[in-house]
């Protein structure tokens, strides 16, 4: 492996976690490790990979914001950070998520670093969702920026909105999220018949703004109206002891009305996920209003053949493509579900249709070759 850094990834998550930011960042990194010279700055120590690239310990932390919680810690890791990127002299630093991004660009801003590395953000996050003091602190930092991606135009509208009209704006590159590689290809045998039951799905990070309540009445009304012929699938990403203990009750709740017909996981890995997905129907995403800057499950299950619901959530309805797809409450994913369930014909068009969709916009070659030409682009060769 060559010594000198062409690419340096930021994350604010270890990549042992589960979450879309660590899952996009694994992408990106099998993706380019070929072309460039790739490295890995990110909480946590990696216990295996296969990624074959550099990584540095930092801290046994597995997210970045345990450290900020203990500000002698954090600074510490600022510090190290810094130390990597002087070291390193890489061409081009690209953070993944906010944290890493605010300290990168902290140290250009104090000019702890050199000025000339090219510095890219992927913000994975709505700007809607930030409260007035976020906002104006990314206002701030952002002149410190070479290039900001977003994962959708829903997103990227309202970053430019609030941007470009800065002393210096960046460039504007959107670059769709894909399920990866593990999801490029379908399996036949696993593909769920139609039959007189329907499997429903809910699967993400537990948080409020996820909104696991929705999911939860929703299957309660769809067991009012279909009884026996529902079963509900939860697949559910826990970072802490508190919201794993949350999502055990909910999960007993869940048990209580639907008995067998439901099964629950916590913290699964992606190849689990993949049979997940084959398992469904219908994928419901519960997102509150204008939370997602994308919706990676949605992709996940599409790519598996499963029809997918979202609500007003932001960037997921632009990933849906349908609007008869988008609820608002859940009588109406209720009614949504009941009429697909009624009419098995319309449920096989939509599956296709969806398999159809995610490989036209969002492929695995269609999120690397965009990688790869904004990296080609600021890399000297």
């Amino acid at each position: 492996m060559k010594e000198n850094i062409n690419i340096l990834l930021m994350c604010d998550n270890g990549l042992e976690t589960v979450g879309g930011e660590q899952e996009s960042t694994k992408i990106i990194i099998r993706g380019v490790k070929d072309a460039f010279t790739v490295g890995v700055v990110q909480p946590g120590l990696l216990k295996k990979s296969n990624l074959d690239v550099k990584f540095y310990k930092l801290t046994t932390a597995t997210r970045i914001k345990h450290l900020v919680k203990r500000p002698l810690s954090f600074l510490n890791y600022i510090r190290n950070v810094r130390k990597i990127i002087n070291r390193e002299n890489p061409e081009v630093i690209h953070t993944q998520a906010q944290v890493s991004f605010f300290i990168v660009a902290l140290l250009l801003k104090t000019r702890l670093i050199s000025s000339n590395v090219k510095f890219v953000h992927t913000e994975r996050g709505l700007y809607t969702k930030y409260n007035a003091f976020f906002k104006k602190l990314f206002r701030f930092f952002i002149l410190e920026l070479d290039v900001l991606v977003t994962t959708t135009e829903f997103n990227m509208k309202y970053w430019i909105k609030a941007t470009s009209k800065q002393g210096k704006a960046p460039a504007y590159k959107i670059i769709e999220n894909t399920a990866g590689e593990l999801f490029e290809s379908y399996n036949n045998a696993l593909e769920k018949p139609i039959s007189s039951k329907i499997v429903v799905g809910f699967a993400g990070r537990y948080c409020d703004w996820k909104n696991w309540p929705l999911a939860l009445e929703i299957s309660r009304k769809l067991n009012e109206m279909l009884g026996e012929n529902l079963e509900v699938e939860m697949a559910v990403g826990c970072l802490d002891e508190k919201s794993e203990v949350e999502t055990r009750n909910m999960f007993n709740e869940l048990k209580g009305f639907l008995g067998d017909r439901f099964n629950g996981q916590i913290n699964i890995d992606i190849e689990a996920m993949d049979n997940f997905y084959y398992g469904l129907d219908i994928f419901i995403l519960t997102s509150n209003y204008n939370t997602e800057s994308f919706g990676r499950t949605l992709v996940e299950a599409m790519s598996r053949k499963t029809i997918v619901l979202t609500t007003n959530a932001g960037g997921s309805v632009e990933v849906v493509g349908e609007d008869g797809n988008v609820c608002e409450n859940t009588d109406e994913f209720v009614h949504k579900v009941n009429e697909l369930y009624k009419n098995k014909s319309k449920m096989i068009d939509e599956k296709e249709k969806n398999f159809k969709r995610v490989k036209d916009v969002y492929s695995l070659n269609n999120n690397i070759s965009k990688h790869t030409k904004l990296y080609s682009s600021l890399v000297k060769r």
